[in-house]
């Protein structure tokens, strides 16, 4: 829970930081430095462990499938950042085990049951409360939000399935690799202006707590049982709402509070529907 909370408010400072250097910059520059720094990181990590050798080997399709949702996920996220504040933003984002859910049980046939369905259905209710649709203060920006919450969805349910013998790691660095390339295939349409000092600084910043949230969570789900662990992945709320206000000024109004707690209920309500599921699974049926 611990490596969870933290990893959470290391994803805090990137986002942050990118955000802020992203209203100086091109869209698609902020992308593509944040990323391939990002990038070095991961590689020198990898290969400090031995583990560049297996690169080619690692490169499945379903891993590749992910990485491309990686990077449609990641320019979806950034673009709502620039123009949302953070704490409404993370609100949004994390519908994405809520759809999760709701993939699994359409795509992969999961058994999701009506108290399930009903959560989820809450959940993306409270969306509307922060995106307002109909009203004058309906917020483009919070669309933009949910497809990043779509695409990290389809991303997880991508992950599931790759060959569990493939080291996270070496996950992460195609799925940074993938978003670099998006980043400079966006770059070619726009002028780039280059960085200076305190830039530069804002980015390199980014890109370590990117890798350091990265580590973290993944360190935090191995080994552990996921519905204790998960919930914590909530602090990020209170990690966003600080960093708005502390860096932004930003204060969410009354129905995108509302909205937040909507989400945030239904999404423990889900993981507890999910482990009494699991549980029972597990108990196999009743005695004749």
């Amino acid at each position: 829970m611990i490596a969870l909370t933290l990893g959470m408010a290391a994803y805090t400072v990137n986002d942050t930081m990118v955000k802020l250097v992203a209203r100086e910059l091109p869209f698609g520059e902020v992308v593509f430095l944040r990323s391939m720094l990002s990038m070095l990181i991961l590689a020198a990590v990898i290969g400090a462990s031995g583990g560049l050798r297996h690169l080619g080997s690692s490169a499945t399709p379903m891993v590749m499938l992910r990485s491309l949702f990686d990077a449609l996920g990641t320019l979806f996220f950034i673009a709502a950042l620039i123009h949302m504040k953070i704490a409404d933003l993370s609100a949004v984002v994390m519908t994405s085990p809520l759809i999760m859910t709701a993939l699994a049980a359409l795509i992969f046939g999961n058994p999701v049951g009506w108290r399930r369905w009903s959560a989820i259905g809450v959940g993306l209710a409270g969306t509307l409360f922060i995106v307002k649709p109909g009203v004058g203060s309906f917020d483009l920006w919070a669309l933009v939000a949910v497809g990043a919450a779509f695409f990290g969805a389809t991303r997880d349910l991508a992950t599931r399935r790759i060959d569990p013998t493939i080291s996270s790691l070496v996950v992460g660095l195609y799925g940074t690799a993938a978003v670099t390339l998006a980043g400079a295939a966006i770059g070619i349409t726009e002028s780039w202006v280059f960085p200076n000092r305190e830039q530069w600084l804002l980015i390199a910043v980014a890109a370590i707590f990117l890798g350091l949230g990265t580590y973290l969570v993944v360190r935090a789900f191995r080994g552990v049982e996921i519905a204790a662990v998960a919930p914590f992945r909530y602090t990020l709320l209170l990690w966003m709402g600080i960093a708005g206000f502390v860096a932004f000024g930003e204060v969410p109004d009354a129905w995108a509070l509302f909205g937040a707690a909507l989400i945030v209920a239904s999404g423990f309500y889900t993981l507890h529907r999910e482990a009494a599921a699991k549980r029972a699974a597990l108990a196999g049926p009743p005695p004749a």
